[in-house]
């Protein structure tokens, strides 16, 4: 989901700039289109200068947003792995954590400890 303040809708285009140190991204189109009718050029997480010139297209998130079409939040494991998370009453079954393929193949992290219904990476 895009920061409250920048519309809390499912992101398009995931971004961030380079000057930032957070891993959430922003939509890239509503970011543009706020910039265009008022320039500020801060980003909507931390309030750190975010030039268009800095500005980067994250590819997990990407990745993400293509392979979970069904929810709007993810959570993130401390062993960097990611799940799904849907509200409670939906939640049936245990999921294992979705995974980037990293360059070198690492053993699997503990299951997801939020409930899920099963997707395409449990």
């Amino acid at each position: 989901m895009c920061p409250p303040h920048l519309g809390k809708m499912r992101l398009v285009v995931p971004c961030r700039a380079t000057t930032c140190t957070h891993l959430q991204c922003f939509d890239a189109a509503l970011y543009l289109q706020m910039n265009e009718k008022k320039p500020t050029w801060t980003c909507p997480v931390c309030d750190k200068k975010a030039p268009y010139d800095n500005l980067i297209i994250d590819g997990l998130f990407m990745e993400i947003l293509n392979s979970c079409t069904d929810c709007d939040e993810i959570q993130f494991m401390e062993d960097g792995s990611w799940c799904p998370m849907r509200p409670r009453k939906e939640s049936q079954e245990v999921c294992q954590p979705a995974r980037r393929e990293p360059p070198n193949p690492a053993p699997l992290g503990p299951p997801c400890p939020t409930r899920c219904p099963p997707c395409a990476w449990c």
